[in-house]
């Protein structure tokens, strides 16, 4: 039985890739419990996992047996429809390449999670700008992506993930 409160619960996931005609073991049996409000660091050598892991709880994949709970909802349950919802209002992401849109502004990639979401156009821009601001690139909403450095296009995938206020915010190689 999860406690009461948990945000995430992994039970005996296991995730094989087919590497050609040998199977690799992603992860092996792995079992985690995340309370809400908790703040985790998953943290191993190179290959051990950790990305995929990341991927099994924010519902980018599927694992090859266990199963993942976000909010108590055994997420392989879930149609294509159901699930984007859930990525969309539960989950924030900050990849391991901040996979900012290239062709858009900050202030747009900001905003859009929000207006897949639903929110109406001037609520997204106002809340963008303010998320933008509190990563400290208020003066830089007009910038697409080659004009902002590295950190600072961290900080706009920060800001997006931030977007939808996210039960849970997945951060891959954050530093």
């Amino acid at each position: 039985m999860a406690e009461a409160g948990s945000i995430v619960r992994v039970t005996a996931v296991t995730k094989v890739f087919k590497l050609g005609k040998i199977d690799v073991q992603a992860l092996k049996g792995v079992d985690l419990e995340i309370a809400k409000g908790d703040y985790i660091s998953i943290m191993g050598p190179s290959g051990s996992g950790k990305s995929t892991l990341f991927n099994m709880i924010g519902g980018l994949d599927k694992p090859t047996s266990g199963k993942v709970f976000i909010d108590e909802v055994d997420i392989a349950q879930l149609d294509a429809y159901e699930l984007a919802w859930l990525r969309c209002r539960k989950i924030g992401y900050i990849f391991q390449t901040f996979n900012i849109i290239q062709v858009m502004t900050a202030l747009e990639n900001v905003t859009l999670p929000m207006i897949f979401a639903g929110l109406n156009n001037d609520a997204a821009v106002e809340k963008g700008m303010e998320l933008l601001d509190l990563v400290g690139l208020g003066d830089r909403f007009s910038h697409k992506p080659f004009e902002l450095s590295g950190g600072q296009q961290q900080r706009v995938a920060v800001a997006r993930a931030l977007a939808n206020d996210p039960a849970i915010v997945l951060a891959d190689e954050p530093t």
